[in-house]
Formats: structure tokens, sequence, C-alpha cells
């Protein structure tokens, strides 16, 4: 009597097959474990020389922070993104005593967590209510985080000038 033998090769090559494309599907979308954000309000004050007249900002910035742990990669460092929302933040110039208004309304930074880190960030401000005549400014926050959550635990800013290069 002649036995037949069923080659296990082509059983082993599909169960290969299947566990490589749930492995290339998994991989292929980075998975990202994202905390709740955190809010800060940071005190800004600067003066911003220049064309018509010096203005003199000042108010408090919120700055929200949400700590980002990219789990498909074991090496990559946790991040953090940043929102900073100058609503709060106003100018008045020093000879004529007009109002300015800070634009940048919510400003995305995403940067690496690090104890202590300084972000930059350019903003339009402008006299009254519109947008004519618009001026740019740089505020420069110094932050201090959380490691563990990745929250602001200190904060200031200064607000100046741009310095463009010649």
């Amino acid at each position: 009597m002649k036995m037949r033998r069923l080659s296990i090769t082509p059983v082993v090559l599909q169960i290969f097959a299947v566990v490589l494309s749930g492995l290339v599907w998994w991989a292929g979308t980075p998975a990202r474990a994202a905390f709740a954000p955190t809010i800060a309000l940071v005190p800004v004050w600067g003066i911003v020389s220049g064309q018509a007249e010096n203005v003199v900002f000042s108010g408090q910035a919120q700055v929200s922070s949400e700590l980002v742990l990219d789990t498909s990669h074991f090496h990559k460092p946790p991040r953090v993104i940043l929102v900073i929302d100058l609503t709060n933040v106003s100018g008045t110039g020093s000879s004529t005593g007009a109002k300015y208004a800070a634009g940048g309304t919510g400003t995305n930074v995403v940067r690496q967590l690090v104890s202590t880190d300084t972000v930059e960030i350019t903003f339009p401000f402008s006299r009254g209510a519109g947008m004519s005549s618009v001026r740019t400014a740089v505020a420069s926050f110094a932050l201090t985080f959380d490691l563990n959550t990745g929250a602001i635990t200190k904060g200031t800013a200064t607000v100046a000038a741009p310095n463009f290069p010649d």
C-alpha cells in the first residue's frame, strides 16, 4: 500500500505570509501615546522698539503642553506639543498711548521633552482692532517641564523686536 504524504511547506508559507502581513499592517501605522494637555499661564513682558513708536507689551500667554510618546520606536525620545496663545497679551505705544493687539491665537510648536527649554515664536501685532500697519515681534519663552507628565512647571516670556539679518 502506497501512502501519500502531505507536504507541510505550503501550510508553513501561508502562516508565515499571514503573520508577516499582520506585522506590516501593525508597524505601518505609528502608535502614539498621548496624555491630556495641561495649561500654564506664562507672564509676558517686553518692549518692541522701532518704526513709529516703541510698544510696551504685557499680559499672560496661555501655553498648552501635551506629552507624546511614539510607541512604534523604542529609542525615540518623548516630545511635547505646545500651543501658545497670545490673546491676553497686549501693548501700549510709549509716545501715543495707543493700544496694540498681539496676534497668535494658537501657534503650534513640537519639541523634544527636556527639563528646561527656550522656545521662540514670531507673532504679528497691530494698532487697534484691525490688522492695518502690521508689525512683527518675537516672544521668547523660558519653560521648565515635569519630565513625567510634560506639564509646564515654570515659565516666563519676553517680547522684543525681531533681529532680521542685514
